[in-house]
C-alpha cells in the first residue's frame, strides 16, 4: 500500500508524458476507455443520468480514528444506523445517523445540504446549527463523489483523465485512472478488470496529525436498482479507510432511486432551536485572573498563563491556522514573552492538531507518558501536500512527561496540570487548575454550549465531576463552549437521554 500510494502521489504531481512513456493523449485515451467501460458496467450512460435521487437505509460500524482511549489502542467503535437521501438534480442531501458509541450514550444527528446552504440538526437536543462554509463545500463534494454520481463527475472532467496502469484491490486486478475534481482534488478510480465495476476510489489530502493522508472508499456487494425500466448497479457496502485504517463500514439494506423526495426532508424542523455557528478563525481573549487568559472562538478553546518571563499554553487544537491565531493573541497580550511550554489535555486528533506549530517554534511539549511516542510521530509525519512551518524547517520535538501532577509557578502565580484519567473518554486526561482563580480548564469531559441545552449526561462527565470534588472550584473553563460555574456542571449531570 505504501509503495502504491507513493507512486500515485508522483502521478498526480508530474507531467503525464514523463510518467507514462508516451503522450498525454494516449494516457487520456486509455483512461477514457476504462471510464466508459465502467459506466457501461454500472448500467449505461442513460441509466446513470436518469438517477435523479437516491434513498439508502443501512447500518454498520464507525471506527473512531484518533479518538481511542490511548494512541496505540484498538480504535473505539460505535454502532451506526444511517438513512441518507441524495437529490442530485437539485444539489441537496440529507444524512441521518444514529450513533451508539461503546460505553457511552446514543446520539442522533442529521446533516443537510440544500444548494448553497446547509445545517446540522441534533435530534436529541433539537438544536439546529447552520453549516459553516467548509462543511457546505464538503457536502457538495460528497454529493459529486457519491457512487451513483462519481463516474458522471469524472466524465464531466474528462480533460483531466489520465491512466495509472494496473493495481490489485482485494486480491483482484484493477485498472486505475485519475481525474481532477472541480475543487482541484485528485481522485483515483479503481475498476475491476473482470467486471468493469468501480471497486474503490481514493483521495490524497493533508491531515493536521497524520500528514499526507490517503482516504479510500472501497465499494462492493453490487446490486441492481430500478431506474424506471432500466437497471443501475449500485454498491451496497462502502468501507472507508484512512491511511489503511478502517474508519467506517456501512452496509445498505435499502437502495431506491427516483423516489420523489419531498422538500421537507431538507428543511429544519419547525420546533427546533437554531444556534448560530461559532465564528471560524476568530480568537477572543478573556481575562480569568492576573496573568490567566481564556482564548476562545470557533469550535475549540485554549488557556494561557503569563508568568514572569514566559508563557504556558494549555491546548493546541485543530490546525496550524488555529495555533497561529492563538499565538498572535498571546503576543498582543504578553508582548516580548516567549511561549515556553504547551500542554495538550489529551492526544485526540482534534485537540492535538495544532501542536506542530508550537514544536516548530521550539516550545516544549508537556504531556503524560502514554502520549510521548504519539507526539514524536505527529512531529515526524510528512506534510508534502501542504507543508506547514515544521515541514519547512524540521526539528525534533522537545518533550517533558509527568505523572499525576505538574506545577508551573514563578512564585507569584501558579498553574497546575493534573491527569484525572483513566477516564471513560481517554486513558490520560489532563485538566488545568488555577488555584487563585478556583478555575478548571477541561476538554471533552465537560463542555458548556454557548446557546441551547446540554446534551445527555455520560460516563465521562460523571467521572470528571467525581475527580474535581476535592478541589476548590468555582469556575469551569471548557475547551468547547463558554465559561461557566459549578451550577452548569450540576445542570449537565441532571440531563438524561429522552425516552421515546
Amino acid at each position: 500500500m505504501r509503495a502504491r500510494t507513493s507512486w500515485i502521489v508522483a502521478a498526480v504531481c508530474l507531467a503525464p508524458a514523463a510518467l507514462f512513456g508516451g503522450s498525454a493523449k494516449t494516457s487520456y485515451q486509455e483512461a477514457r476507455s476504462v471510464l466508459d467501460a465502467g459506466i457501461k458496467a454500472m448500467g449505461g450512460l442513460e441509466a446513470l443520468q436518469a438517477v435523479q435521487d437516491l434513498r439508502r437505509v443501512g447500518a454498520g460500524t464507525g471506527y473512531n480514528q484518533g479518538q481511542s482511549l490511548q494512541p496505540d489502542a484498538p480504535l473505539t467503535t460505535r454502532a451506526m444506523e444511517v438513512t441518507s437521501l441524495q437529490d442530485f438534480a437539485r444539489g441537496r442531501s440529507s444524512t441521518e445517523v444514529m450513533n451508539l458509541p461503546t460505553g457511552s450514550v446514543m446520539n442522533k444527528t442529521r446533516a443537510v445540504l440544500a444548494g448553497d446552504a446547509g445545517f446540522g440538526y441534533n435530534l436529541v437536543t433539537k438544536v439546529v446549527t447552520p453549516s459553516a462554509p467548509g462543511a457546505i463545500a464538503g457536502a457538495k463534494a460528497a454529493l459529486r463523489r457519491d457512487p451513483a454520481a462519481l463516474l458522471l463527475t469524472a466524465r464531466a472532467r474528462a480533460e483531466t483523465l489520465r491512466s495509472l496502469g494496473d493495481d490489485t484491490v482485494e486480491g483482484r486486478r484493477n485498472r486505475v485512472i485519475t481525474f481532477a475534481d472541480s475543487d482541484g482534488t485528485q481522485i483515483g478510480l479503481y475498476f475491476d478488470a473482470e467486471t468493469g465495476l468501480p471497486s474503490k476510489f481514493d483521495t490524497l489530502a493533508d491531515n493536521a496529525v497524520l500528514g499526507d493522508a490517503v482516504t479510500e472508499n472501497v465499494l462492493s456487494d453490487y446490486r441492481d436498482v430500478a431506474v424506471g425500466s432500466a437497471r443501475v448497479r449500485m454498491p451496497a457496502r462502502v468501507v472507508t479507510k484512512v491511511n489503511g485504517e478502517v474508519t467506517q463500514d456501512l452496509k445498505f439494506s435499502v437502495i431506491e432511486a427516483n423516489t420523489g423526495i419531498r422538500d421537507d426532508a431538507f428543511a429544519a424542523p419547525a420546533d427546533a432551536q437554531t444556534v448560530p455557528p461559532a465564528p471560524a478563525g476568530a480568537v477572543t481573549v478573556t481575562k480569568l485572573g492576573e496573568g490567566a487568559y481564556f482564548a476562545s472562538g470557533g469550535s475549540h478553546n485554549s488557556l494561557f498563563v503569563v508568568f514572569a518571563d514566559h508563557v504556558v499554553v494549555v491546548e493546541a487544537p485543530l490546525s496550524e491556522e488555529r495555533s497561529q491565531a492563538v499565538i498572535a493573541k498571546i503576543a498582543e497580550t504578553a508582548p516580548g514573552k516567549p511561549i515556553k511550554y504547551v500542554v495538550p489535555t489529551h492526544y485526540h486528533f482534534d485537540h492535538s492538531g495544532g501542536l506542530r506549530t508550537y514544536i516548530a517554534q521550539g516550545v516544549t511539549v508537556v504531556t503524560t507518558p502514554g502520549n510521548k511516542a504519539f507526539v514524536e510521530r505527529l512531529a515526524a509525519a510528512p506534510h508534502t501536500i501542504r507543508p506547514d512551518r515544521l515541514a519547512r524547517a524540521p526539528r525534533p520535538p522537545v518533550i517533558e512527561t509527568f505523572t499525576g501532577k505538574r506545577v508551573f509557578t514563578d512564585g507569584t502565580r501558579t498553574l497546575e496540570v493534573l491527569d484525572v484519567g483513566p477516564s471513560p473518554h481517554v486513558a490520560e486526561a489532563v485538566v488545568a487548575y488555577l488555584p487563585a482563580e478556583k478555575a478548571v480548564f477541561v476538554a471533552d469531559l465537560f463542555g458548556i454550549p454557548i446557546q441551547g441545552p446540554f446534551p445527555p449526561s455520560n460516563p465521562a462527565l460523571v467521572h470528571f465531576s467525581e475527580k474535581i470534588k476535592a478541589m476548590a472550584v468555582e469556575t469551569l473553563v471548557p475547551a468547547h463552549g463558554r465559561i461557566g460555574t459549578m451550577e452548569d456542571l450540576k445542570a449537565a449531570l441532571a440531563v438524561q437521554l429522552p425516552k421515546n
